[in-house]
């Protein structure tokens, strides 16, 4: 029976059980990301989940960062009774040897018609589009292997820009990082934004992102070729949108001129200091609407914005909505021009 769905954080859940698919050369964090919410999970909710580490032939598993899952069940050990099982990633031999020689996406074809939902981490896609789960729907897998995924899976429509996708029972992810995200947002449906919340915190997450954000970040990809004057003021940026960030303000935190500070910057980031600031403020407007009950006016004024008006514009430039849409879940996100 699928576990009922609430956001009443004092009424007790029945425990569900939650399965974690890993095999030799598995990516650590795929498995460990969610493995730890889940856990945080169930010590704030007790009797919530049971979490079950499995592996196609049960026992100890080596990650490819030189870890290991030991006591792994079998896959033919597990309860009859799975809520969720989530199938994480790894490099493309260890993937190709778990599906191939081992079956895992046969197995998971035949186990899938009992079990609530079903999702993946990174390239454990791949197992998901073996078993057929990913025909028909809309999925992602990290950004080196969308292309492989939509060539080997024409019916499935590949997402490359997105941290996660839920299609129905189906949920896949970008991989690695995201894989924290993901389950996140699978705790938050069964067990309500505050306790999903809750476990952020825990984990110290710098912030948590939509589903429809893009896999590399703006920050990054601009600090990726910058001088390293510069990546420390994308980062200085990111963590102060509030602050009065004109093309005068950032030259002079690094000892530069305004104009060869605006040109530097285009020219080492991609971007003009005015339109990664509109993006900088814009993402943690999001992370705000999405993590607070906040007005709109106070949303604005702590993202940096000058009013509500500027906010809205911003949005519609960059998400193609408003942020009351974006808030409800209706975001749908194209690229700024």
């Amino acid at each position: 029976m699928p576990i009922p769905t609430h956001k009443d954080e004092d009424t007790a859940v029945p425990a569900s059980n939650v399965v974690l698919v890993v095999f030799d050369g598995v990516e650590v964090l795929d498995a460990a990301g969610p493995s730890s919410v889940f856990s945080k999970a169930e010590e704030m909710r007790p009797g919530t989940y049971r979490l079950h580490i499995a592996s196609p032939g049960g026992g100890t598993v080596s990650t490819n960062g030189g870890l290991q899952f030991g006591g792994t069940l079998a896959l033919q050990q597990l309860p009859a009774a799975i809520d969720t099982l989530i199938v994480a990633g790894g490099d493309e031999p260890a993937v190709r040897e778990a599906i191939v020689e081992h079956r895992i996406g046969a197995w998971l074809k035949d186990a899938a018609t009992g079990i609530r939902r079903v999702a993946s981490v990174c390239s454990g896609a791949f197992a998901l589009a073996a078993a057929g789960l990913l025909d028909g729907r809309e999925a992602t897998t990290h950004w080196r292997w969308c292309d492989r995924l939509q060539a080997l899976r024409p019916q499935t429509r590949v997402q490359r820009e997105r941290i996660y996708v839920r299609d129905g029972p189906v949920w896949t992810s970008a991989g690695v990082t995201t894989g924290i995200e993901l389950a996140l947002a699978l705790v938050e449906d069964d067990l309500g934004h505050g306790v999903s919340m809750d476990i952020a915190r825990t984990l110290a997450l710098p912030m948590l992102r939509g589903a429809e954000q893009p896999q590399l970040s703006q920050a990054l990809q601009a600090q990726g070729a910058a001088s390293h004057r510069l990546r420390e003021l994308v980062a200085w940026i990111g963590t102060h949108p509030q602050e009065v960030l004109s093309v005068e303000v950032l030259a002079e935190r690094v000892q530069m001129s305004p104009r060869n500070f605006a040109r530097a910057f285009a020219a080492e980031t991609g971007c003009t200091p005015a339109r990664f600031v509109e993006q900088t403020r814009v993402a943690a407007a999001a992370q705000l609407l999405r993590q607070t009950e906040w007005p709109q006016e106070r949303i604005a004024a702590r993202s940096g914005f000058g009013s509500v008006d500027a906010l809205q514009r911003a949005f519609a430039r960059q998400h193609g909505v408003t942020p009351q849409r974006y808030r409800d879940g209706g975001e749908r996100r194209r690229p700024s021009r």
